[in-house]
């Protein structure tokens, strides 16, 4: 009996401390690309401190504490204004929000019309064109309308979801025929459903893409649902983690001080035999090297996407994260994180939060990879950032000379924000370097293959063609251009909050002739020493996990100039109007030497909220 009333006791006394009383609940949850976080970073900077935590998304009550941080004494003019601004944003997360509620709910919504127009419809006339060329982000469209529903209760819960209706989220509109033909695409259109090109079917059935509840405190969250994620200082992307996603299907928990925090995140996709087709192992033949050859059935290569009935299977993005900051000038991140992938069921023993993952010695199910940050604020306006990411580093004696290549991934840069009159005056220069080998995996040997590889590629399922019943996108989980990649990257530009912004960059790309499903076996690595060569030449003779991709032609490196112009203006207090301008050519399209090409991309939007 005793007993039965301390149980009671304990429940009750729980309830009252998450329900009773007056609710000061900050566990809403911002979004990577939120005006709030980015808002804090530059006055982070132009304070002299070293960055807040670049692990998004964050909770309220995070961004509160990154605020509180920060010495509002010694802030004065637009650095004041703004910091007052964001201050009482993220105390006060929506005005109809009642403290005094338990349950709170707000539902609003946004109206959206946007226009696209570009030149090459030619060269660019499908989904996996604008999102895997290294023209451009994948994008999603804005929705036609757009109503989000947001709840709190008491003062530890939070839950979000939002409810679009548009078209689905290409430059153009795509036909693709049986025998994989593509038709050219067409260079103008709008997000208005049924407006020519667009047809009933393009009706968008991704949906949402941001719904999750979320439950936290002073210095913790934990978030479970749909959202985006992004590590990392990076402007042209990161190495662990970039935004290029539309989403993650996730579980990620966060605790945090001003100095430390911890996270561990599970991202869950698709397992590789519901889109890449690989016979059973018996019907597997060997060659005279013992290298498996698999037979591929041509009807299944002439539409590789496409999606077939669901298989048993688990494949997920399992990592810890590290971040500390030390006397307010410098931060560092250490990330490691293992791509995951069983045919049958979890071993559990791979979600401990505090394990070193390489130790589990699991190859033939995981990939691992280890990557370590730092920024260094050295004078107020000015921070110095870098990332190494390493995927295979042999140890002596750890392999035979014919042993996996190195494979490695840099990113060094430095970022500025200065408040200037009303506003920020903002910019950066980045420069990245990724390995041929990085993110990927070798063939598996003699012995039962990995069969679909283990890269670092999340496949995200969507309708994207009226013709198709349905589609796999693989983007690179890491960085936004994948291996094999040399980048260099600048932007400028100047914001207002809650007013305006106008921003100018460029990049150069230097792309070769690997990609995320190539894989690498002994005969094929380039050079005596087995060193990789970034970027590559050539693709290898062999080697590819994309049957129906042109690997067998790439013999060149990609040569990609792009110059973007943007910017936007916020009238009426709830009309936003946005405009996005890229000028994009390419030496060597596609790795194929010779092949020229370029295409201007302007789109013009504009969005009321209700």
């Amino acid at each position: 009996m005793k007993k039965k009333i301390t149980i009671l006791l304990i429940l009750l006394f729980t309830f009252a401390s998450l329900f009773g009383g007056v609710h000061d609940n900050l566990q809403k949850i911002y979004s990577v690309d939120s005006d709030e976080y980015e808002a804090i970073s530059y006055l982070y900077i132009s304070a002299g401190k070293a960055l807040p935590s670049t692990a998004g998304p964050w909770s309220g009550a995070e961004l509160k504490m990154m605020l509180d941080d920060i010495d509002a004494d010694l802030l004065s003019g637009y650095a004041l204004e703004l910091y007052n601004n964001i201050y009482a944003t993220v105390s006060a997360p929506d005005a109809r929000f009642n403290p005094n509620d338990l349950f709170s709910f707000t539902i609003s919504g946004d109206a959206g019309l946007s226009a696209t127009y570009h030149t090459n419809p030619e060269d660019f006339n499908s989904p996996d064109d604008v999102a895997n060329s290294g023209t451009t982000d994948y994008k999603t469209t804005l929705p036609l309308i757009s109503v989000p529903l947001e709840t709190w209760i008491g003062d530890n819960i939070y839950g979000y979801s939002s409810f679009d209706l548009g078209i689905n989220r290409t430059l153009i509109n795509t036909k693709i025929e049986k025998d994989s033909t593509k038709t050219a695409g067409v260079g103008f259109r709008t997000n208005v459903l049924l407006l020519p090109p667009s047809v009933l079917n393009d009706l968008n059935l991704n949906f949402p893409y941001r719904a999750f509840g979320s439950i936290g405190g002073d210095w913790y969250s934990f978030e479970i649902g749909r959202d985006n994620i992004s590590w990392g200082a990076g402007e042209s992307g990161n190495l662990t983690l970039g935004d290029q996603l539309p989403y993650h299907n996730q579980v990620r928990f966060t605790a945090f001080t001003p100095s430390f925090k911890y996270t561990f995140l599970t991202s869950f996709f698709p397992h590789p035999s519901n889109y890449v087709y690989t016979e059973n192992v018996d019907d597997v033949d060997y060659d005279e090297k013992d290298k498996p050859v698999t037979k591929v059935d041509k009807d299944w290569i002439d539409n590789h996407y496409e999606m077939r009935d669901s298989k048993d299977g688990i494949s997920a993005f399992i990592s810890h994260r590290l971040e500390w900051r030390i006397k307010d000038k410098i931060g560092m991140a250490l990330t490691e994180s293992i791509m995951y992938q069983n045919e049958n069921n979890l071993d559990l023993t791979v979600l401990s939060p505090t394990a070193v993952f390489h130790n589990f010695y699991i190859r033939k199910n995981a990939n691992s990879l280890l990557s370590f940050e730092i920024d260094y604020t050295p004078i107020e306006n000015i921070n110095i950032y870098g990332q190494l990411a390493i995927d295979e580093f042999r140890l002596p004696g750890e392999f035979s000379t014919d042993g996996p290549p190195s494979a490695f991934g840099f990113i060094l840069g430095a970022k500025g924000a200065m408040p200037l009159k009303s506003g920020i005056l903002y910019g950066a220069v980045e420069g990245a370097y990724t390995d041929p080998y990085l993110y990927i995996r070798d063939d598996g040997g003699s012995y039962d293959p990995y069969k679909y590889g283990i890269p670092f590629i999340g496949a995200i399922p969507e309708f994207v063609s009226s013709e198709d019943l349905g589609n796999y996108t693989l983007l690179p989980l890491g960085y936004r251009y994948g291996n094999d990649a040399i980048v260099a990257y600048a932007k400028v530009g100047y914001k207002e909050f809650g007013k305006w912004y106008s921003e100018a960059s460029f990049r150069y790309l230097l792309d070769g002739c690997f990609d995320l499903n190539t894989r690498w076996n002994n005969d094929v690595i380039p050079g005596t020493d087995n060193d990789p060569q970034a970027p590559s030449e050539a693709h290898p003779d062999e080697g590819s996990y994309d049957p129906n991709s042109n690997w067998k032609d790439r013999n060149a490196v990609s040569k990609n100039i792009a110059i973007t112009l943007k910017g936007g203006i916020t009238l009426l207090d709830n009309l936003d109007i946005e405009a996005e301008a890229t000028y994009i050519t390419i030496n060597n399209f596609r790795n194929i030497d010779g092949e020229k090409t370029n295409d201007f991309q302007l789109e013009i939007s504009a969005r009321y909220s209700f």
